[in-house]
């Protein structure tokens, strides 16, 4: 075996952590990558290895050469940690490398109150992703498709491990801090650690999912992935941090690009070809304007195409609850205009009915259904919403 991986724990970033380094040397394990886990090759020079907080300067660099100490490849940017060829090679200041001060350093990091804060965000999206599945229930997710929920549990996985992450990196800076004994803390973190490689590894399984679902989730996840290892290999400079502001931005683009070309699709009556579509099922929607005292109200034609008999009745329960919620809000916000705005419309009254209810709003006759504002006809593959009201 040329290698060996260690997953890291990073609580500690000081003597045991530079004991474990030189044991793992004298064992035949050469140190040559530092990141999210340690990277070691089968050498049987004995090196010695020094952790080192000292701010950077020409003078210092120059001083490490000579005690014939070089900085090994490290992809986190918290600590360096020095490398020399003689194992009897002097120590370095270790009075302050270890001292307390610089070990909380680490953990008063600013993204480190950044990350409740985005952690409550993406529990906010990945509610907000939900919100029709809890009010409408499981067959909406026939007709949204199943990648819209994969791509929620990534998101609420990520938030949840932020979130554990900030409470133990809180909690070691109290500990560090009021000079309180870290073994239960270690412990934990190295739980943490451990968490953090299982949620990455969660992560890579939702995109790959994702990615063959959608074309356009793989243009979304993969692209940006493609082009930091591309930009990793160009420049070794590169490092985590900028790595994980450049994923956001590429996301955050991909995501204004998809939700721009969607919005184009609905002013052009295209077939729409959403992200979180359904690939059982395909649909193509027109837009019908009223106007009521200069008043726009929007009813929404749909032509769904169901490629899977097993969906259909799911589909259809959907499409049922759907234009029922959408008939009431239109005329409540028609019954608003009409009485000169005294109505009070509130869109949070208007919620979902559940599909017992929403049925009995409409009559049957055969395969059709209508009610006040749509007619729904259901043949073999197909469910067909039109507006009966007045063009």
């Amino acid at each position: 075996m040329k290698h060996k991986y260690v997953l890291r724990n990073s609580l500690y970033l000081d003597e045991e952590l530079q004991d474990y380094f030189n044991s793992m040397s004298k064992k035949g394990w050469r140190l040559d990558f530092i990141g999210y886990y340690y990277r070691f090759s089968h050498d049987e020079h004995v090196y010695k290895y020094q952790i080192d907080y000292t701010p950077v300067s020409q003078e210092y660099q120059e001083l490490l050469k000579e005690m014939g100490y070089h900085e090994v490849k490290n992809a986190l940017y918290d600590f360096r940690v020095l490398e020399n060829e003689d194992e009897d090679a002097p120590d370095l200041n270790t009075e302050f490398i270890f001292d307390k001060n610089n070990k909380m350093k680490q953990f008063k990091k600013i993204r480190y109150f950044i990350y409740p804060i985005l952690a409550y965000f993406l529990f906010g999206i990945g509610k907000l992703l939900m919100i029709d599945f809890f009010e409408i229930g499981f067959p909406i997710v026939y007709y949204e498709g199943f990648t819209k929920y994969f791509i929620v549990l990534m998101i609420f996985t990520v938030a949840i491990g932020i979130l554990l992450s900030s409470i133990l990196n809180l909690s070691i800076l109290y500990a560090l801090k009021y000079d309180k004994s870290l073994r239960i803390l270690k412990k934990l973190n190295g739980i943490k650690d451990y968490l953090i490689f299982a949620i990455s590894i969660i992560y890579l399984i939702g995109i790959i999912v994702t990615s063959l679902l959608s074309a356009n989730a793989f243009y979304m996840m993969f692209i940006p992935v493609i082009i930091i290892g591309i930009l990793q290999k160009l420049s070794p400079k590169f490092n985590t941090k900028q790595m994980r502001y450049f994923f956001i931005a590429m996301l955050t683009l991909c995501l204004f690009i998809n939700t721009n070309q969607n919005n184009q699709q609905y002013e052009t009556y295209e077939k729409i070809d959403d992200l979180y579509e359904s690939e059982a099922v395909k649909t193509k929607t027109t837009n019908c304007i009223k106007k009521v005292k200069n008043q726009e109200i929007i009813y929404y034609e749909r032509n769904i195409t169901i490629k899977n008999d097993i969906y259909k009745n799911g589909v259809f329960k959907f499409i049922i609850i759907l234009t029922d919620y959408e008939t009431r809000e239109n005329n409540a916000y028609i019954q608003f205009l009409n009485d000169d705005y005294t109505y009070q419309f509130d869109t949070n009254k208007i919620h979902y009915k559940n599909y017992d209810q929403a049925i009995k709003s409409f009559k049957k006759k055969g395969n059709t259904y209508t009610n006040k504002d749509y007619q729904i006809v259901v043949t073999k593959n197909k469910i067909i919403t039109t507006y009966r009201g007045s063009r």
